[in-house]
């Protein structure tokens, strides 16, 4: 779950006019845009690749991935685990060992594990914001932690221009962690379906159920 929650900490459309110095007014309206963009639509279908850098330990892991966000319903898909949660119940599966376990999301948790859509709006409370670089297919933007405390640096995202779509989020940390997520696929108009955001025990014969709730 780990590896989940970083996931979205990289991956409600209300936004005073009255901006703090600290956020560059083009860079918020790029991420306004964005956020309004993607809310708007069904889902955001995200296929990416996921690259995790450990300077201390000078390892690195690479995965690839899928997600798909409706507003807090989500479907994590990664190599060892899957995960649903349709806002009220989390199922996080994995299919090495045939084990679904059952949680339900803390209300007063704010991470992106519970609540997948600030990915889309973290922008808003809590960041300074840096337009850093603009290019003819880009904008790239920083989004730094006004808690100095955190173990954050910053966030880094790469919006693309044409379609207002994510193209890259990284997310690095003071102690030597980078983890970067590049999209290979970004689609706004997928539907899902009934039930999509829920674990079916139906379609996997003999699972063992932790029900942690």
């Amino acid at each position: 779950m780990k590896k989940t929650g970083i996931i979205f900490s990289l991956i409600a459309l209300t936004f005073t006019l009255s901006l703090p110095a600290q956020k560059d007014p083009e860079a918020v309206k790029v991420l306004t845009d964005f956020s309004r963009k993607a809310s708007s639509a069904p889902s955001v279908k995200i296929g990416f690749t996921l690259v995790t850098d450990d300077s201390r330990e000078g390892t690195t892991e690479k995965v690839p991935g899928s997600a798909v966000i409706s507003d807090d319903k989500y479907v994590l898909d990664l190599p060892d685990n899957k995960v649903w949660s349709d806002g009220k119940t989390v199922w996080s599966y994995l299919p090495d060992v045939n084990e679904v376990t059952i949680t339900e999301p803390d209300p007063e948790d704010k991470s992106f594990a519970s609540k997948p859509s600030l990915l889309f709006s973290l922008y808003k409370e809590g960041y300074k914001i840096r337009l850093v670089e603009q290019t003819a297919r880009e904008w790239v933007i920083d989004l730094y932690p006004e808690d100095i405390n955190v173990n954050m640096i910053h966030i880094r995202l790469k919006i693309g221009k044409s379609d207002l779509d994510l193209e890259s989020a990284e997310y690095r940390t003071k102690d030597g962690i980078t983890v970067t997520l590049t999209t290979d696929k970004y689609d706004l108009s997928f539907r899902p379906g009934s039930g999509y955001f829920t674990f079916d025990p139906a379609g996997h014969k003999g699972v063992e159920v932790v029900d942690m709730r």
